[in-house]
């Protein structure tokens, strides 16, 4: 199921949102409402469940209670990644929005880093309408949907270890990572933290729990900084047309001396 903004259906440019484990695509819009209605004039969210049912997840009950299914990003009894990949590509071309980047919570964070992994890495499936991520509250280690760039057994998707000895910073697309310091599992973000290259990341660690920023200030930094990502991404973007503009112009001049 695929959860709208709290921001009217509009040209905004929408950021895909991947839930944590053991929650859902409805109960992640209401975890993000701050942060949507700081970034209401900039942003749509579009959110999506998880294809694999599971158990509620730390945290979540009572408050979320009677709120399932709650879902997950990964299979606990096999490596069934395929299924991810064409529930995103979906909710994306049914909503028919311009995606620029994704967001991430807690397994979500993962996947979102790997997504963008794939992208760097040329990946044929990859999802290139991300230019850039914000990875809150992460675990670790990052999940990824190729087997060629993750080949990761099913028990070692749950697993710091199998990942830690083969792989060091593997991420330079430009990236936020958001952290509690109160948070449990804080260890993990700082972890997959450092899977990004300290030039192409931002580390902003808040007095909060394992959940987004609950003062406004807070909610407000972390808007501000987002908005800033996504207009060096746009920069970056019209840097690119420029130099291929002039690549181009330079072949035909090139091919009309020739002739």
């Amino acid at each position: 199921m695929t959860i709208q903004s709290i921001v009217p259906k509009s040209d905004l440019p929408c950021l895909l949102c991947l839930h944590g484990g053991g929650t859902s695509a409805h109960i992640f819009s209401i975890q993000t409402r701050r942060l949507q209605r700081a970034l209401a004039n900039h942003f749509r969210f579009v959110f999506v469940d998880g294809p694999f049912e599971c158990p509620a997840g730390p945290g979540v009950l009572p408050f979320f209670e009677g709120m399932g299914p709650y879902r997950r990003w990964i299979d606990a009894d096999g490596d069934d990644r395929g299924k991810v990949r064409p529930l995103l590509r979906k909710t994306m071309a049914e909503d028919g929005g311009n995606f620029v980047g994704v967001l991430g919570f807690s397994q979500g964070a993962r996947l979102a880093l790997g997504l963008l992994h794939e992208k760097q890495e040329k990946h044929p499936e990859a999802f290139e309408e991300f230019g850039f991520g914000v990875f809150v509250c992460g675990t670790y280690p990052p999940l990824g949907l190729s087997s060629t760039l993750f080949p990761v057994t099913p028990t070692a998707l749950f697993e710091s270890q199998h990942w830690e000895a083969k792989h060091g910073r593997i991420l330079t697309v430009p990236s936020i990572h958001v952290m509690g310091d109160k948070d449990p599992f804080l260890w993990k973000s700082r972890l997959l933290a450092q899977c990004s290259e300290p030039s192409s990341a931002t580390v902003m660690e808040f007095s909060t729990g394992h959940q987004l920023p609950v003062r406004a200030a807070d909610t407000q930094r972390l808007a501000d900084r987002i908005i800033r990502l996504h207009g060096n991404h746009q920069r970056q973007l019209k840097v690119q047309v420029v130099d291929q503009s002039l690549e181009h112009s330079e072949v035909t001049e090139f091919s009309l001396q020739v002739g």
